[in-house]
């Protein structure tokens, strides 16, 4: 129920009898006047809303379209590595519905196509704003390129700050978690 709520369906309500979202986190976290005082603000809800729409975008588009070809390659030409490094990410995670974000680096080795650099950052945000795990967010980028642009290889590396090791939990609020993934003929 809470991914219609948030997804914009203000009349389907958590626990079915009536209560949105917003009364329901001022129900069961604080007892705070002043951030009770939030809560009743007019147009709160739609506000949240919103915010989460924003973060969740990455369902609206299909990476897939992304991979417009910028040029093909000639009969026996080799491509070399190409590699866009530090791109900014936010996402969701799935596991604990809080925010976890860092950057991207993904790099591949054309086939018979190049795609376009400033792809690179599209398909990394249409994948991360989503509800997902790190593990998951950086083989699906991974596979993209060998399932649907014909690379010969792929690399994806993401370090993020995960808000569930940062501000609970373990409380690590410096510590930042690395993937990658190889896949294909990328050398190690």
């Amino acid at each position: 129920m809470l991914r219609r709520n948030v997804m914009g369906d203000q009349e389907d309500r958590l626990g079915g009898g009536g209560t949105s979202l917003v009364a329901w986190l001022a129900e069961h976290v604080t007892s705070d006047p002043r951030a009770l005082a939030w809560f009743d603000e007019p147009g709160c809800e739609d506000r949240i809303i919103r915010g989460y729409r924003e973060l969740l975008a990455g369902y609206e588009i299909d990476p897939k379209t992304l991979l417009k070809t910028t040029r093909v390659l000639d009969p026996g030409e080799v491509a070399g590595i190409v590699e866009v490094k530090d791109i900014t990410f936010f996402s969701i995670c799935a596991h604990h519905f809080l925010p976890f974000f860092g950057t991207a680096s993904v790099a591949y080795i054309p086939g018979e196509r190049i795609i376009g650099l400033g792809k690179l950052p599209r398909i990394v945000d249409a994948h991360a704003r989503r509800f997902r795990i790190q593990e998951d967010l950086t083989r699906d980028i991974a596979q993209l390129f060998m399932e649907h642009a014909g690379a010969k290889g792929s690399r994806v590396i993401t370090e993020a700050a995960h808000l569930c090791m940062c501000g609970r939990g373990p409380s690590q609020p410096s510590s930042r978690t690395r993937v990658e993934v190889r896949l294909g003929d990328f050398p190690t």
